[in-house]
C-alpha cells in the first residue's frame, strides 16, 4: 500500500468515528498494517480459516489417491506371506514349510541344558 493511499485511509477512518489525528495513533497503525504487509504470502494464506479446510481437503484427497493406488496394485507371491518371516524366505526361495526344531541329540548323550559350568 502507498503511504499516500495508507494516509488518506487512515485519515477517513479517523474522520468517520470522530477521532482527533493523534500522531503517535497514526504511527502505530501504520507500522501495524506495514508489518501485515511484509509477511510472505504462505504465512499470510496459513492464517487464513480456509487454509484449514483446504489442507485437509488436501490430505483425504491423496490419502484416499494413496489407498486407491496401493489396492489396484498386483499381489506378488512374496506378499502373500503372513508374517515378514515367510515374506522374506519366500523371496528368497527357501522353504518355510519346516518348523525349527532344536537338533536331535544322540542315545548316550544328555541335551544340554544352557547352564554353563
Amino acid at each position: 500500500m502507498k503511504h499516500e493511499d495508507l494516509d488518506r485511509t487512515l485519515s477517513r477512518m479517523i474522520a468517520a468515528v470522530g477521532a482527533d489525528a493523534d500522531p503517535a495513533l497514526l504511527t502505530r497503525a501504520r507500522a501495524r498494517i506495514e508489518a501485515r504487509v511484509r509477511q510472505p504470502w504462505l504465512v499470510r494464506w496459513a492464517m487464513r480459516p480456509a487454509a484449514l479446510g483446504a489442507s485437509v481437503a488436501l490430505f483425504v484427497a491423496s490419502a484416499g489417491l494413496s489407498l486407491a493406488l496401493i489396492s489396484s496394485a498386483p499381489a506378488t507371491e512374496a506378499a502373500q506371506g503372513s508374517t515378514i518371516m515367510e515374506s522374506l524366505l519366500a523371496e528368497r526361495g527357501i522353504e518355510s514349510t519346516t518348523p525349527l526344531a532344536p537338533p536331535a541329540t544322540g542315545a548316550g548323550t544328555v541335551p544340554d541344558s544352557g547352564d554353563a559350568q
